[in-house]
Order: structure tokens, then C-alpha cells, then sequence
């Protein structure tokens, strides 16, 4: 337990970017073992690693694409100015009303990507329905 209160503590010194990887891969690791997945021990950082890469990725892409073009010029200002992570989430806070909704939504869509299982393979899964009936 004292180990737990030191995390948090320290968690509450770093920076929001920081704590907000955290998150991500706490939900990265959270859905591996919901998953049960069999990732070998020696695979399993570098399967977390892509997973919050393809995470970040989507909340990226999200983002942008829910601001205006006005607002994406913008944006692109900002990172040639190299700002901080503070100064971008400021920005994103203030140009998304819904930004909360829109991050949650993408943490449903990657869940649900991640957990569905593909469809199957096989040939006659594939064939067309029969056609439908003429009517004279």
C-alpha cells in the first residue's frame, strides 16, 4: 500500500503529458489482460509500446480532425513554435467543446478494435446470399 501512495506521488509531480502516457497505458495493459492474449514475456514491451503508438496515433487523428481548418492552420503555427504539451491540451480544450467525449470515444473505438476478434477466413463465410426471389 505505501508502495501505491509513493506512485501516486510521484505521478503528481510529473507533468499532465506524463501522467496522461500513464493512463494510456494503464488501459493498453488493461486490455491485453482482458484480451488474454498469449504474448510471449519477452514480446510483451514491445506489444505495449506499439498498442499506446497506435493509441496516441488515433487521439491524434481525432483531434485534428474535429478542428476547422482556421483552427488547423493554427495548430500547425503552434507546433512550428514547438509549444508545450500544456500550452497544445489549453489549445484542444478550447477549439473541442466535447473533447472529453471525444478522447473517450476514441479509447472505446481502439478497445473495441482490440477486443473484437476479426472475421474468420473461411471460403463459405464469404459466399453472397442467394439471390433474391423475381416477382412476375
Amino acid at each position: 500500500m505505501a508502495d501505491q501512495n509513493q506512485d501516486k506521488n510521484l505521478l503528481k509531480n510529473q507533468s499532465q503529458s506524463i501522467r496522461d502516457q500513464v493512463a494510456l497505458l494503464s488501459f493498453v495493459e488493461n486490455l491485453i489482460k482482458e484480451k488474454n492474449d498469449p504474448i510471449k514475456p519477452d514480446a510483451l514491451p514491445q506489444v505495449k509500446v506499439a498498442m499506446l503508438n497506435e493509441l496516441n496515433e488515433m487521439i491524434n487523428t481525432r483531434m485534428v480532425r474535429l478542428l476547422d481548418a482556421p483552427d488547423q492552420r493554427e495548430l500547425d503555427i503552434l507546433l512550428k513554435n514547438k509549444v508545450s504539451d500544456e500550452e497544445l491540451d489549453k489549445f484542444f480544450e478550447n477549439k473541442i467543446p466535447n473533447l472529453t467525449v471525444e478522447l473517450a470515444s476514441v479509447l472505446i473505438d481502439f478497445r473495441v478494435a482490440y477486443l473484437l476478434p476479426l472475421p474468420s477466413d473461411k471460403k463459405e463465410d464469404l459466399t453472397p446470399p442467394p439471390p433474391a426471389p423475381v416477382i412476375s
